[in-house]
């Protein structure tokens, strides 16, 4: 995969079709390149799945102050002016790291879709929080089966005992096993993206926002206030799981959203 430096080292990214225009794709805590490419299926143009720091092939912070939103908006920003891309989406703690570079810079992209934002700031849900530091305590043991585990119970409670899921959270136990995303589950689960949501009054994207009913881990309320306090912003709530159970719709979502006149 190609790389570029970020400030924490290398990240690495994949670069799929061709032309104008260009959407980055940033996927979220404990996710990979893989899981973010169905987002981006009917999208034209090029499309740039990166991994953040610690992830897949991406460099891991030295030291914990490396976890933090201003670094994962800065791993955004800088692979996103390496490929000129206008457009990006973001699920879950990718949209954070969006979320958090929009508040800086508020014109940066064109379009933006924000699929399944988690709270923005106060505290999280400590169910929540247990099982993100159940994961980390099996990466850093190298359990995939206390992995899978634990992947199976951050997805929504109607998808859990579905066989599609539980084969890829043992499969993801793999790809988790050996890489630095135990800091990136003990650190930012517990931060907040922004204290204050008045600076997305200025953001000139034309925004989506993407939520899901029976998701602890991405409540609609917090997709619902994002979306009040940015201008013009649509917000698609969907009865079923987005990826488990809506998947066409998904793509008929994304798709007809970017690739629209």
């Amino acid at each position: 995969m190609p790389s570029i430096d970020g400030s924490v080292g290398s990240l690495h990214y994949v670069v799929t079709g061709a032309g104008d225009p260009t959407t980055l794709f940033v996927p979220g805590l404990a996710q990979s390149i893989a899981d973010t490419r169905p987002f981006g299926s009917a999208v034209e143009g090029t499309r740039v799945f990166v991994d953040l720091r610690g992830h897949g092939g991406s460099a891991t912070p030295a030291s914990d102050s490396g976890w933090a939103y201003d670094g994962l908006a800065d791993d955004v920003r800088v692979v996103a002016a390496a490929v000129d891309a206008r457009r990006a989406l973001g699920v879950s703690l990718g949209a954070g790291a969006l979320l958090r570079l929009l508040a800086d810079e508020p014109t940066r992209f064109d379009r933006v879709v924000l699929a399944l934002p988690g709270p923005l700031h106060g505290e999280r849900d400590a169910t929540v929080l247990a099982v993100a530091t159940a994961l980390a305590d099996a990466v850093d043991a190298n359990d995939p089966i206390a992995m899978g585990r634990t992947l199976v119970a951050l997805q929504p409670e109607s998808a859990r005992a579905r066989s599609d899921v539980r084969l890829w959270a043992r499969r993801h136990a793999a790809d988790l096993a050996g890489s630095g995303v135990a800091g990136a589950l003990r650190h930012l689960p517990r931060q907040s993206v922004l204290e204050s949501l008045d600076a997305f009054a200025a953001v000139t994207a034309s925004v989506l926002v993407l939520a899901q009913r029976g998701d602890d881990v991405h409540p609609v309320a917090a997709a619902e206030e994002l979306s009040a306090a940015i201008p013009g912003a649509q917000l698609e709530v969907s009865d079923v799981p987005w990826i488990w159970g809506g998947r066409s719709a998904l793509r008929d979502t994304v798709s007809g959203f970017f690739n629209a006149p």
